[in-house]
This record gives C-alpha cells, sequence and structure tokens, in this order.
C-alpha cells in the first residue's frame, strides 16, 4: 500500500530529474511537465481521503499522517485545495512556456519547486515548512535568469528579501511555544505579532518591501516571473493561513486587522501609482501583482470567513491576468524585442497579434474589469467594503483604474504605425516559429480568463469552502 501524499513529494521531484537529463529535446520535456503537474493536480482532487483505492495496479490511500525521515506529513482537506491550485495553475504555466519559451529552466526547476511546496502544505511542525519554503526561494534562481544571462538583479533580490523573513519566522515558533507555556507574558505575543507582520510582508512583497516584485517582472524570464508571482506567492499564502491556523492567538491579536488592513490599502495604492506610469512591459506585470496583493491584504483584514474567501477567490484568479500578460509579453520578445522600452514597442501589434490580445486580456483581468477572471472578486470586495469604508472602496477603484490606465499606455504603443526611423519593424524576425498550435494555445488561454469572467461560480464556491474549513477567522 502507498501513502499517496508521498506521490506529491517523490513524483514531483523524480521527474524534476528526468525533465533536466532531457532538456535538449525540449518539447519532450515540456510535455512531460506539464502532463505531470496535471496529472497530480486532478489526482489530489479526485482520490478519497481516508479511503484505499487501486491505481496502476497500486493500492494507494489518502489522508492520515505519514512519518518521513522523522517528520510527521499530515494530508488534510485544506491541503488538497491547496496543493490543487499550485499544480493546476503551474500545468497552465508549462503548457504556455512550451510554445513560447521552450528550452528553460522552468520546467524541471518548476516540477522541484511544486515538490518542495507540497512538502511544506504537509509537514509538521510548521517551522519545517518554513525552511522548505526558503529552500525553493533560492532554487526559484536558475529559472528566473534567462537563457543568455547569469543571475538577474530581480531574483538576487527576491532572494535577499525572502532571506530576510527567515529568522522572524523561525523565533515566531519559538516565541509562541514559550507563549503557550507563560500566558501572562504578553511580550511574547507582541514580538510574534510584530515578526509575523514584518516576515510575510517581506515574502509577499508588501510595502515597504515591494521592489523586489517589479524587478523580478522586470528583467527574469517572463513565464518563470509569472510562476515565482502565482505559484510561490501561492504557497507563501498557503504559508501564512497555516500561521494563523497554527497560532491563533496572532489572528486575534488587537490591531492585527487593522494592520493588515492599512498593509494593503498602502500597496494598492502605491502599486496603482506606480502601474499607471510604467512604459515598460515586463515591471507592470510586476505592479499589477502588486496591487493584486494589496487587493487580498485588505480583504483579508476584514477579519471575517467572507474576507478571507474574498482573499483566497483574488488568489485563485490572479494566474488568469499574471501568467497571460507574461506570456503575451514574452511572445511579444521572440519578435524581437529585447527590452521593453517605449520606443521598441510601436507597431509591433501587427506582427504579433495573438501575443497583443494575450497581454490585454491578462491586463484587464489584473485590472479586475468586467468580463474578466479578476472581475468577480473585485466586484465582490467593493461590495463587502463600500457600507462600512467607502475610502477604501474608492482607492481600491482608482489602484484598479491606474493598472488599466498603465495596459491602455502600452497598448496605444503596440497599436501605432512604426516611425520612419525605427528599423523595420515589419521585418523582424522572430526568435520562435509562430504555428497554429501556438496560436490554438494563447487563444485557449485566453477564452479561459473570459470564461472563469463569465461563469465564475466554481472558483467563489471552492474560495469559500476553503475559507470554511479554516477555524482562526473570529465569526
Amino acid at each position: 500500500m502507498i501513502a499517496g501524499l508521498l506521490l506529491f513529494l517523490v513524483l514531483p521531484l523524480a521527474m524534476a530529474g528526468g525533465v533536466y537529463a532531457l532538456r535538449r529535446w525540449a518539447t519532450l520535456s515540456a510535455l512531460l511537465s506539464v502532463g505531470a503537474a496535471l496529472i497530480l493536480g486532478i489526482l489530489i482532487v479526485v482520490l478519497p481521503l481516508g479511503r484505499t483505492v487501486e491505481l496502476w495496479g497500486r493500492q494507494i490511500v489518502m489522508g492520515g499522517r505519514v512519518s518521513l525521515l522523522g517528520r510527521e506529513l499530515v494530508l488534510e482537506e485544506t491541503d488538497r485545495i491547496a496543493i490543487a491550485f499550485l499544480y493546476l495553475t503551474a500545468a497552465g504555466v508549462f503548457a504556455l512556456a512550451w510554445r513560447v519559451s521552450p528550452g528553460t529552466m522552468l520546467f524541471p526547476v518548476g516540477m522541484g519547486l511544486l515538490s518542495l511546496f507540497s512538502g511544506s502544505l504537509l509537514i509538521r511542525p510548521l517551522i519545517y515548512a518554513v525552511l522548505l519554503v526558503e529552500v525553493a526561494v533560492a532554487l526559484s534562481i536558475f529559472a528566473l535568469q534567462p537563457e543568455d544571462r547569469g543571475p538577474t538583479r530581480g531574483g538576487l533580490q527576491y532572494l535577499s528579501f525572502s532571506l530576510l523573513a527567515l529568522p522572524g519566522l523561525l523565533a515566531i515558533h519559538w516565541l509562541m511555544g514559550r507563549y503557550a507555556l507563560t500566558p501572562d507574558d504578553r511580550t511574547l505575543l507582541d514580538a510574534s505579532a510584530v515578526l509575523l507582520a514584518l516576515s510575510f510582508a517581506l515574502l509577499l512583497g508588501s510595502v515597504p518591501f515591494h521592489p523586489w516584485v517589479a524587478s523580478v517582472a522586470g528583467d527574469a524570464e517572463p513565464l518563470a516571473s509569472a510562476f515565482v508571482l502565482t505559484v510561490n506567492n501561492g504557497a507563501v499564502w498557503f504559508l501564512l493561513l497555516s500561521f494563523l491556523e497554527t497560532y491563533p492567538d496572532l489572528s486575534a491579536y488587537p490591531g492585527f486587522a487593522t494592520f493588515v488592513s492599512g498593509a494593503g490599502l498602502a500597496t494598492v495604492v502605491l502599486g496603482g501609482l506606480l502601474a499607471a506610469s510604467q512604459r515598460r512591459l515586463g515591471r507592470l506585470v510586476g505592479y499589477g501583482a502588486l496591487v493584486d496583493t494589496g487587493v487580498a491584504l485588505v480583504a483579508l483584514g476584514r477579519a471575517s470567513q467572507e474576507g478571507l474567501a474574498l482573499a483566497l477567490l483574488v488568489l485563485f484568479v490572479r494566474p488568469f491576468g499574471v501568467v497571460l500578460m507574461a506570456a503575451g509579453l514574452k511572445g511579444l520578445q521572440s519578435w524581437g524585442l529585447r527590452e521593453d522600452r517605449p520606443e521598441s514597442l510601436r507597431g509591433l501589434a501587427n506582427d504579433v497579434p495573438l501575443a497583443t490580445m494575450a497581454f490585454l486580456v491578462g491586463g484587464i483581468s489584473t485590472a479586475g474589469l468586467p468580463i474578466s477572471a479578476g472581475f468577480a472578486a473585485r466586484w465582490s470586495l467593493y461590495r463587502a467594503l463600500a457600507p462600512s469604508n467607502l475610502l477604501t472602496t474608492l482607492f481600491t477603484l482608482l489602484a484598479s483604474a491606474a493598472v488599466m490606465v498603465g495596459v491602455w499606455r502600452a497598448l496605444s504603443l503596440l497599436v501605432a504605425s512604426p516611425a520612419s526611423s525605427d528599423e523595420g519593424v515589419g521585418g523582424r524576425e522572430p526568435r520562435g516559429a509562430r504555428d497554429w498550435l501556438t496560436a490554438g494555445l494563447m487563444v485557449l488561454a485566453v477564452a479561459a480568463s473570459v470564461a472563469v469572467g463569465l461563469f465564475p461560480q466554481f472558483l467563489t464556491s471552492t474560495a469559500v469552502r476553503l475559507a470554511g474549513l479554516h477555524t482562526f477567522i473570529v465569526r
């Protein structure tokens, strides 16, 4: 009999090694990554907890407790949903990277990251989850660097900010252990609350620790940066929820909700201002993700089950915006755009209309406009905030509009007629061939984003269900 949860640790790690060995055959390594992530993402959902099933001639049981190298692994319902989100999102990123970014290190590194993030969700005690996430951040550097360059500035900033969060997260485990023994010593709880806020502000890229977000999106491989801003970011959010679930005194700490809301609002405002003034597409993707993070923090700051569900919904729909924008940017780069400076953008929409469409639809979703994947979460948050906090609602709306201003400015350059001094915009040769399969994947990704915008019920119900499984929320 095989413990099912071990599949999500061992198989991705084994696939990472296999994909790396086959990296010379770009299509094969990409399809193996897509298939493995997709199958494991589906299996974690369909295999029942606590029941033995026969799969590929083997008996597999999901759930329960398993000891591995002296550490306890536990699979709960909340972990199933979280792992499914990580694997299915990774499968989508891998599929797009197969056509627009073949040969990248994203495939083997991404599979390794999925193994580490699965372990961080399953392992007990929580201190080991922190270490696994930090190892995953360090491994991400290899995927972020472009093929013809060394480690990027954004990747090094990402690693630096994440390492700064490590001591605080380790100290929380020790402080809260002492607080459980001496609950009258409030200084232990005070120190833990401060460290929790600072550590996760660093990991999530909240203001004032936001510079790494735009840097990662601006100078790294676009789809690798999208992986970091969706899969890695999702793992950090689930780690935060695990901390709050394990130490409910932190979520009940006086002023916790106010601080989270304030940090979210500051992130929303600054992200919106920077997005509206940004003319480089890569950094625009980062600032859009920054606004999205702020919106999720504002929702979490409501300290209610409804607020948690909205924060999770924002997390679930983020890939439909950020990944599409990154795929569109990579498509533009494949047509000879080495640096996304304004003078290089002019007229590119005529050469790569599908990449332009993907970037536009992704931008609309990241901004949370109607008929986009991001609209349901934003509109629900506006309705929840408006009766009690009209000012926060207004700032959040303006930030969404500011992201769209940045997207519109980029689009106006992409569709403009090239200046006579430009070197043959229409004559630039793509570094990657355009074909029907690439076009089909782009259209499918755009259609999926629109479909989620029109029919968000499945993701909404999943977010509500996951929020209901957490007990730290004060109802």
